[in-house]
């Protein structure tokens, strides 16, 4: 994980080197320079190159941050290489402060407890045994259940006795033409 934050340290440096009094703020200004004829035609008014505005913020915020990252360095350097049991020390003596910040002031906790836990119980009794084990699987399984009483059913029907099947078949035919008399007299 070093590397990849070196990396992106130096290029964070170099981006921002670089970028110092919008040196690249109009870099692509000539290519989109729109001309007077141009500017009138399309209903806009010509553009002209912009100033650089706000350096002597930019220039003061960078001091501040660069300010910040050597404080940030210093302290470390202090803390951890120099004297390496003073931040031990430091922890004892400010044992609330260090309590909460070592565990994120509790956000986490806080989070699971309002948001996550709710959340599993309602998926658990609602999603899980009322729409998935009751509709869902219930409705398979009862579409199971009736096919296989049926397939029960329908099953004796098959013997292999010839004249039994000859039988089914009178029966049908006889319903099939009482059916056709039926709708005929109608």
């Amino acid at each position: 994980m070093l590397i990849p934050l070196v990396i992106l340290a130096v290029l964070s440096f170099a981006g921002g080197w670089i970028g110092i009094h919008n040196r690249f703020a109009n870099f692509l200004e000539p290519v989109f320079h729109l001309s007077e004829t141009a500017a009138t035609t399309f209903g806009g008014r010509a553009a002209t190159p912009r100033v650089a505005e706000g350096t002597e913020l930019e220039t003061t915020l960078m001091a501040i941050s660069v300010a910040a990252a050597a404080l940030g360095f210093f302290l470390a350097y202090l803390l951890y290489h120099r004297k390496p049991h003073l931040p031990e020390r430091i922890a004892s003596s400010i044992h609330g402060l260090y309590s909460a910040v070592a565990n994120k002031y509790w956000v986490d906790e806080m989070y699971a407890a309002i948001f996550v836990k709710p959340l599993v119980a309602i998926s658990t009794l609602v999603f899980w045994r009322g729409v998935d084990q009751t509709v869902i699987d219930g409705t398979l399984n009862g579409g199971a259940a009736g096919a296989r009483e049926l397939s029960d059913e329908v099953r004796h029907m098959q013997s292999g006795n010839l004249r039994s099947y000859a039988g089914w078949i009178a029966i049908g035919a006889a319903c099939v033409l009482a059916y056709m008399v039926w709708m005929g007299t109608r």
